[in-house]
């Protein structure tokens, strides 16, 4: 293994992987949205000297992605599927050659100093000249994207985050687990929290009150209360509600959206849970983890 550094990109080589560090003074939200927005991929994403079409983008697990560099002599196709996507955290990406697979995967990490890529490259064979120094190029390119982008507000759609999960139960129970009081109270808190629910009104229109209360040393100071009302409740099917913080705080107000979807697959349920306007003082990447810790809870009650 060889290691060296280009610009401020770390840089380890094997015979046939190529793996680049680089932390960017950005939240993992805003690097995340640099790595899959269209429009800003084609500004960073693309060599020295050629210009980028993306003309696929469906960033999901199976979904296709297509993007071409072109100069005035050459056309390269970098056609492939991404083969596991967390949202904020992780994305891989598969790519058929005439050699075998290219597969890359992309690592975002929360550190002090902002957010950590880490690149790996897995050739099927050799690593190919210039493949480290056109990568710190493109990284190089993505840093002074994210410093000109510094000032500017998060977008709405940058503030909610998307999870799923595929729990061993009917969709009829785990609807069930979603409205009960009691049930609530024991899968909701994510880790480190306690819950109570105060007056749950599972109908279309009816409203709910709970408080989570920091159960360790690390989050004593962390308990809140928030309610909201139900919105749709489609048994089996779909629950949406909003919900909101009891604070006087300016950067924890403003209502959330919560939509929890239920689709019967062979080994259960799988869950979708999608929340929206997330106050600007929780990172939509804690609100993922939170809700990723609930879910966990959730599968340990009812399977």
């Amino acid at each position: 293994m060889t290691e060296n550094t280009i610009d401020e990109t770390e840089i380890e080589t094997t015979d046939t992987t190529l793996t680049l560090r680089r932390t960017f003074d950005a939240s993992r939200e805003r690097v995340w949205k640099a790595f899959t927005d269209p429009d800003e991929l084609e500004q960073w994403f693309v060599p020295e000297d050629m210009t980028a079409e993306v003309r696929a983008n469906e960033v999901e697990s199976g979904g296709e992605m297509s993007i071409t560099w072109t100069d005035e002599e050459h056309r390269i196709d970098n056609e492939g599927t991404y083969v596991e996507v967390v949202e904020h955290e992780c994305l891989v990406t598969g790519e058929e050659t005439e050699a075998g697979e290219l597969r890359v995967s992309y690592e975002l990490r929360d550190v002090q100093d902002g957010t950590e890529v880490v690149v790996t490259q897995e050739f099927p064979g050799q690593v190919p000249n210039g493949a480290a120094e056109g990568w710190a190029g493109m990284l190089e390119t993505l840093a002074e994207l994210l410093q000109e982008s510094d000032g500017d507000p998060i977008e709405a759609e940058e503030r909610s985050m998307t999870t799923s999960r595929v729990i061993e139960a009917s969709p009829e129970r785990v609807y069930e687990v979603f409205l009960d009081p009691d049930e609530l109270a024991q899968w909701l808190p994510p880790t480190g929290f306690s819950a109570e629910v105060h007056h749950p009104e599972p109908e279309e229109g009816g409203t709910f009150r709970a408080t989570f209360t920091g159960e360790t040393e690390k989050f004593a100071d962390y308990g809140h209360s928030f309610g909201g009302t139900y919105k749709e409740l489609s048994p089996g099917e779909q629950i949406v509600y909003t919900e909101s913080f009891e604070t006087d705080e300016p950067s924890m107000a403003g209502e959330m959206t919560v939509t929890a979807t239920f689709e019967e697959v062979p080994d259960g349920t799988e869950i979708t849970v999608r929340q929206e306007g997330i106050p600007e003082a929780i990172p939509p990447s804690d609100a993922n983890e939170g809700w990723n810790d609930s879910l966990e809870n959730l599968a340990e009650l009812v399977e």
